[in-house]
């Protein structure tokens, strides 16, 4: 059953409230430092991976077009990526875990490509990776125990932009639980002006 507005707003911000409440309290041991320097590299790993194929699937539509075909005139690459709720949770846990993953938006390099007539552009993954060219260590990083680590932007965006997430739950987060894909649209213009959209 759809939750009401009132409903998801109350969800929203009882995470909120329970994500200040973690970090204000969360450790910065030698043990959990490490744990969220090892999350920050190993996602940096996943968005190139999930970049790397939208660059493949990009570059193969270009040419499908160019040697003829025009199903690949006009399209969207759009990544999707999400956190799915770890093994071995109570009933309640799993219960949070879902409503964290359905409350947060995870954006990432080259999240949207637009190609039209057979061209497109696609910044370079380390450009997007390293925006303003600063490391994001704003908060909940903006700890002496991160000095010297490079917190990219789209880590910084999942624990920031986000009330959901708290960095209890960031060192508690498994690389394989992170789930992607990639959403292809291919848009088709009739003589009436109108457009058809073909996802997969």
């Amino acid at each position: 059953m759809r939750l009401s507005e009132k409903e998801e707003n109350a969800i929203k911000a009882r995470l909120g409230k329970r994500r200040e409440k973690l970090n204000k309290n969360f450790k910065w041991t030698p043990e959990n430092t490490q744990k969220i320097i090892d999350l920050n590299n190993a996602l940096f790993g996943l968005y190139r991976a999930a970049y790397d194929e939208i660059v493949r699937l990009d570059a193969e539509y270009k040419k499908r077009y160019a040697d003829g075909d025009n199903n690949y005139k006009d399209y969207t690459i759009e990544l999707e990526m999400w956190h799915t709720a770890p093994d071995g949770l109570s009933e309640e846990e799993e219960k949070l875990w879902n409503e964290m993953e359905e409350n947060t938006i995870f954006w990432g390099p080259a999240f949207f490509v637009r190609g039209e007539n057979g061209t497109s552009e696609i910044e370079p993954f380390e450009k997007q990776m390293l925006i303003d060219d600063q490391s994001w260590n704003e908060y909940p990083f903006n700890t002496k125990a991160l000095d010297g680590t490079y917190i990219h932007y789209f880590m910084h965006d999942i624990f920031n932009h986000n009330d959901t997430y708290s960095l209890e739950d960031a060192i508690k987060m498994k690389l394989e639980d992170f789930v992607w894909q990639i959403k292809v649209c291919h848009e088709h213009w009739a003589q009436g002006g109108w457009s058809e959209h073909a996802c997969r």
